[in-house]
Parts: structure tokens; C-alpha cells; sequence
């Protein structure tokens, strides 16, 4: 069914933040997208990928608290599950990814006022997806920008964060807001360096993407999510 499923940096960074000061908050609630296998300038957006802050394009529908357990894949409780339902409440649509977050709240998502070279350091939204001061990461399709600059929907970036390729993007084309796991402290300038904690969104710690799923109103889908220390 998937096409690639993996604990982002963010969700790694989670683990470590709780392990290390015991802080944060468990990323078990379950948010699902529509983005994977859309076009976006004759490229198909697919494959989830560590870099990823948020989801490709995410549905409006609220996130889903998980049922949590740890369980043995190999040895000793080596397994983080979570189990959920999200019920399409909003239109008819085609589900195509999920994602496990440290809290309920929506990420800022909008869309591009007009289309991105490969090279451009700026892009204009319909509307503002995150704060308006201080560096934070965003998701364009498969690339991961860091905002540098905010001004409401005029927003400063630097292109490929994460790792990521730079490319086209057209306009119309979803852009959402996204976390670094709660430790802007340790990314100085090079980073994130704005608060994103739950108002803002929270962050995600896996991300899936798989074959469309085509739901009406009221349909739903039924996830079970493990993540296995190897």
C-alpha cells in the first residue's frame, strides 16, 4: 500500500528531546493529507522522506488522538503503535498520506501567489502560514524551504533545507508550515530559530504516503502506525 513511510528529522529530534530532558509532548496524533501522487510541474509528488516537515497538502479535517502501545517487534517493547480512525468530514476526497504529530492543531498551510524558479529566494502566499518573526521550516511538495524573513504573506527563503532539492513549483501549489522537534536551541542561525510549538502546529514525527484513497463524507480510514528502534 505505501510508497514510503519514515520518522522524519523532526520526529528523531522528538525522541531525543524527551529522552534527554524529558520534555515535549508524544507525537500520537494522526493527521492524513492529500498531496501524494499530485503533479507538480510534470513531476509527481511522492515518496516521504526524512526531510519533511509536514505533509504534502494537508486535509482540513481535525487530527486524531491515537490509541498508543509498545509492543515487540524484535526485542524488548522495540515498537511505538498507534491505531486511529480519521473520518472525511469536508467534501469527497482522495487520501494519500499520513502523518503522526506532537498535538491536534493544524499547521498553517496556504497556497503560492505565483510560480518559483529553482533559484528564487522569495515567494508570495494567499495567506500567512506561520510567524511573523524568526526562521522556520516549511514544505513545498518535496522540498523543505527555511523561511528567513516573514512579512505576513511576503515570505524570505533559503531553498533545499534538510537536504532537499531546489525546484519548480507552480502556483496554486499547496505550502505548509512545519517544526524542527522543539529544539531550535540547538540550530542557532542555521535553523529554525522561531517558537513552533502547539499553536503553531507542533511537529511531525512520521510521515507515509501511499496509493489514493477516494472517500465520501463520512467514510473513513483506519490506521495503524509503527515506528521499530532497529
Amino acid at each position: 500500500m505505501g510508497t514510503a513511510a519514515t520518522a522524519t528529522y523532526s520526529g528523531r529530534t522528538i525522541i531525543w528531546e524527551r529522552v534527554s530532558a524529558g520534555g515535549g509532548t508524544p507525537p500520537v496524533n494522526l493527521g492524513w493529507g492529500t498531496g501524494s501522487g499530485l503533479t507538480d510541474n510534470s513531476v509527481t509528488i511522492t515518496g516521504a522522506a526524512n526531510s519533511d516537515v509536514n505533509l504534502f497538502k494537508p486535509a482540513t479535517e481535525a487530527r486524531t488522538a491515537g490509541a498508543v502501545s509498545l509492543t515487540t517487534t524484535n526485542y524488548l517493547g522495540d515498537t511505538l503503535k498507534v491505531v486511529g480512525t480519521i473520518t472525511c468530514a469536508v467534501g469527497a476526497k482522495t487520501i494519500s498520506e499520513v502523518g503522526l504529530f506532537d498535538t491536534t492543531t493544524l499547521n498553517g498551510t496556504s497556497t503560492l501567489s505565483a510560480s518559483l524558479t529553482a533559484a528564487a529566494t522569495s515567494m508570495t502566499l494567499a495567506a500567512n502560514i506561520g510567524p511573523t518573526s524568526g526562521a522556520y521550516y516549511a514544505q513545498i511538495s518535496n522540498e523543505t524551504v527555511l523561511v528567513t524573513g516573514a512579512n505576513s504573506t511576503t515570505l524570505t527563503i533559503s531553498r533545499g533545507a534538510l537536504g532537499t532539492a531546489s525546484a519548480i513549483h507552480q502556483s496554486g501549489e499547496a505550502v505548509t508550515s512545519g517544526g524542527d522537534g522543539s529544539n531550535n536551541s540547538a540550530t542557532g542561525t542555521t535553523g529554525q530559530t522561531a517558537t513552533y510549538g502547539a499553536a503553531q502546529g507542533g511537529n511531525m514525527f512520521v510521515h507515509a504516503d501511499f496509493g489514493g484513497i477516494a472517500l465520501n463524507v463520512n467514510d473513513s480510514i483506519a490506521f495503524t502506525i509503527t515506528d521499530t528502534l532497529t
